[in-house]
């Protein structure tokens, strides 16, 4: 008969599963980790890649991501691809749009796990699809060759070890900081939520800035900027990130210039979260567009509201109008039909003649012939007391 584990060992087991992958991703950070020596604005010639076109670039991929609903893992590997390629070759600006979705769809196809993050098979964007999205101004083609050219210069196969980036050592420091700090905390806490780290991870990669920090660093950095909130627990949570900054081997020095460069981005990532947009949206028409799209601002209703179970004898209801152009041709149209409606229905009776001095004549009859009086309505006689 087995044995109970005791907590004690089913911890240091679990410990040690944490330790081993983590070691391993230590030992291969170095052969991923990129050296970018881009200047930070263009120059005037215009021959060189900037820091801020290779920003440009990676947000391009954040948004290529989103848009086919991908896994984190697959802008990362695609960052992680162009930062390399850029580190090995001297790239024109205007082949930098083809090298980052080049190194997209190259990390779609071998980023692995893609089928058990999501619960649906995986699926590569087409090129096409890419290169109209991204507006990159470059062919299907373009990209297929400029995937060769990535594949030979970085001579890695993607398919046998995928890149160690900072999503894959933040994934292992929140499980180990998570197993060190558990059966210590002093008062229950919400744990931080792997997602929004991830979130902010991808912001801090789109900067060039945090791209000279080793992957470790960067996700150490961040983890010990969020676990600031809880100050309930500082003590333990600062004990935790010491030990796991020892694991990793990284430097006081380079771990506060570090937590400096990604406090500065996150600040800035917040206030422009909170600030208001005053960007406001514009459509960009072609005549051809116009000349098919109805006006919508002098829409206005032909005929006015029927009242149901209302007869002949009520006056007709006419809706209120604003005091526009279009309602005020509308009122004016619309009761000249009521009136010319009502007179049909019941026409008015004629009215009585004001003076007999001109007599009323019919073309018909004789001009010597003298004509009584038109009375239009019947006279009541005083003398005979009848009608006359």
């Amino acid at each position: 008969m087995a044995c109970a584990q005791s907590p004690a060992t089913g911890a240091a087991e679990k410990g040690q599963d944490l330790l081993t992958p983590l070691l391993e991703a230590l030992t291969l950070e170095p052969k991923y980790q990129p050296a970018l020596a881009l200047p930070h604005t263009a120059k005037q010639d215009g021959g060189e890649i900037s820091m801020r076109m290779r920003n440009g670039s990676a947000h391009v991929l954040r948004c290529l991501k989103v848009w086919y609903d991908l896994p984190p893992d697959t802008f990362f590997n695609a960052v992680n691809i162009m930062d390399r390629f850029l580190t090995r070759m001297k790239a024109q600006p205007k082949h930098l749009s083809c090298i980052a979705v080049s190194a997209f769809h190259l990390s779609c196809q071998f980023t692995p796990g893609y089928s058990h993050l999501r619960d649906v098979p995986q699926v590569v964007p087409d090129t096409r699809d890419l290169t109209t999205i991204s507006q990159c101004k470059c062919s299907s083609g373009d990209v297929t060759r400029m995937e060769r050219i990535i594949m030979d210069k970085l001579a890695t196969d993607l398919r046998c070890q995928p890149p160690v980036t900072p999503l894959t050592l933040l994934r292992l420091l929140h499980a180990a900081h998570s197993h060190l700090a558990a059966p210590h905390l002093a008062q229950p806490s919400h744990p931080t939520s792997l997602t929004t780290l991830v979130h902010k991870l991808e912001i801090v990669e789109c900067d060039a800035a945090a791209a000279t920090f080793r992957p470790s660093e960067l996700a150490l950095a961040l983890l010990a900027l969020e676990l600031r909130h809880d100050a309930a627990n500082e003590q333990l949570h600062n004990a935790c990130i010491d030990h796991l900054q020892n694991i990793c081997k990284v430097a006081d020095d380079s771990f506060s210039k570090c937590q400096k460069v990604v406090a500065e981005l996150m600040d800035q990532y917040e206030n422009q979260r909170h600030s208001p947009h005053r960007q406001r949206l514009v459509w960009k028409l072609s005549n051809r567009t116009l000349r098919q799209l109805r006006p919508t601002d002098k829409f206005t209703t032909r005929l006015p509201t029927i009242v149901e179970m209302q007869g002949p004898s009520h006056p007709p209801i006419i809706r209120p109008r604003t005091d526009s152009e279009s309602s005020e041709m509308y009122m004016s149209s619309s009761e000249e039909e009521m009136d010319y409606d009502y007179d049909e229905e019941f026409p008015p009776l004629p009215t009585p003649a004001t003076s007999m001095k001109s007599p009323r004549k019919l073309p018909s009859q004789s001009p010597h012939k003298k004509v009584p009086p038109f009375l239009p309505y019947p006279q009541v006689s005083r003398k005979h007391n009848r009608l006359a």
